[in-house]
């Protein structure tokens, strides 16, 4: 009877085990990705063009039930004349308080749009330096840009956030002598859709903007999965021990 008892406490805390780790691996194949959606979304967005630096481009927005669009016409006058839209990830308080959104927390971003004229565009996560950056000066963020080469059809862009970098042209703005390497990503602050080389001066033009989000592996469940899979197993293991001690 001891030992029939003894075979059933064992076959239960192997099932257990066994379910156990079922469990786990399911959550983290269902769970094992997370993302953050830019747009559409609930961020606040906001219209960028060389008007605020001294220039006269203009842009608008306009929106429909599933796109974004950004009406420009570049004219010279500044000295890289810039349109597009940016959205908002940390508010100014959040910023002050230095509460930023963590963009090392994702791999990588897509984006589905089109252009109408201009052959690429430009994409940019722009973080906060903890050096550089003063409130309420859009253009001492620290830029991470990458370019990516559009059609007028909408097409969705996947990129690594290893591939964006800081522009060269930003270190001459802030009059940094020795560029550096710093990306900061985890001091997130806006995404934005930027005019690139290539669009044309005094004719207007546009793009649009379908989807926009940040993805990645969701390391942080991963991480948490695997201990409580080592735990439930060192609790199973000790509990086998215990019944062989018994006999």
């Amino acid at each position: 009877m001891k030992n029939l008892k003894a075979l059933f406490s064992k076959k239960v805390l192997v099932s257990t085990w066994l379910v156990g780790l079922v469990i786990l691996s399911l959550c983290a194949i269902l769970f094992k990705e997370h993302s953050l959606q830019v747009y559409p979304g609930t961020y606040q967005e906001f219209v960028r063009s060389d008007s605020q630096d001294e220039g006269f481009s203009e842009a608008s927005v306009s929106k429909t039930d599933s796109l974004l669009e950004l009406d420009f016409r570049l004219r010279s006058g500044s000295p890289t004349p810039y349109a597009g839209v940016g959205f908002s990830l940390a508010s100014p308080m959040e910023i002050l308080k230095e509460e930023f959104l963590d963009f090392s927390a994702y791999d990588s971003l897509r984006v589905i749009l089109a252009t109408n004229r201009m052959p690429k565009i430009t994409i940019r996560l722009s973080v906060h330096d903890p050096l550089w950056t003063k409130p309420g000066d859009v253009s001492s963020a620290r830029p991470l840009d990458v370019v990516l080469e559009t059609t007028r059809n909408l097409k969705e862009h996947r990129v690594s956030l290893a591939d964006f970098s800081v522009p060269e042209k930003w270190f001459d703005l802030m009059g940094i002598e020795n560029p550096d390497y710093w990306r900061h990503l985890e001091r997130g602050m806006r995404v934005e859709v930027l005019t690139a080389t290539g669009a044309l001066l005094g004719i207007p033009d546009a793009f649009e903007l379908k989807k926009l989000e940040l993805y990645g592996t969701n390391r942080k469940l991963l991480y948490v999965l695997g201990v409580l899979a080592f735990l439930l197993s060192c609790a199973c293991g000790y509990g086998l021990v215990r019944l062989k001690q018994k006999g």
